[in-house]
C-alpha cells in the first residue's frame, strides 16, 4: 500500500492534473503528469467500469500498479502522476505491466535514475 502522503485522493487533485494536459500514451496505460511540488511524488490510479466491469478486476489491476510503483517511489520526481488503465492492461502479465509503467515514467522524464529496480 502506498503511504497516504504519496497518494492522490481528492477529486480536485485529479482534476488539476488532468487539466495540465501533459500526457504520455501506451497501448495499455495513459500517464498524466501534474504539477511539480516540494516533498514526495503523489500517484493516482484510474480504472473505469468500461475497462473492467467487475470490481475485483479493477482492484486487481490497481493492486498490481501499486506494487510496481512502490519500489519506484524513491526514483520519482516530486510531481503528481495519474495512471489510467486501458483494456489491454487487463491481459498483461505482471512483468509486462511493470515494463510499460517504467517506460511511461522514463518517457515523461520523471524517473531520476534509469534503473527500474
Amino acid at each position: 500500500m502506498l503511504p497516504r502522503a504519496q497518494r492522490l485522493v481528492r477529486t480536485r487533485d485529479f482534476q488539476v492534473t488532468y487539466q495540465r494536459r501533459r500526457r504520455i500514451d501506451h497501448p495499455a496505460l495513459t500517464l498524466y503528469v501534474g504539477r511539480l511540488h516540494e516533498g514526495t511524488p503523489r500517484l493516482g490510479f484510474v480504472v473505469s467500469k468500461k475497462v473492467a466491469g467487475k470490481a475485483h478486476d479493477r482492484n486487481r489491476v490497481k493492486r498490481r500498479l501499486r506494487a510496481i510503483c512502490l519500489p519506484l517511489l524513491p526514483q520519482l520526481g516530486c510531481c503528481d502522476l495519474i495512471l489510467v488503465v486501458r483494456t489491454p492492461a487487463l491481459a498483461l502479465e505482471f512483468t509486462e505491466l511493470q515494463v510499460a509503467v517504467v517506460q511511461l515514467f522514463q518517457q515523461a522524464g520523471v524517473l531520476k535514475d534509469s534503473d527500474p529496480q
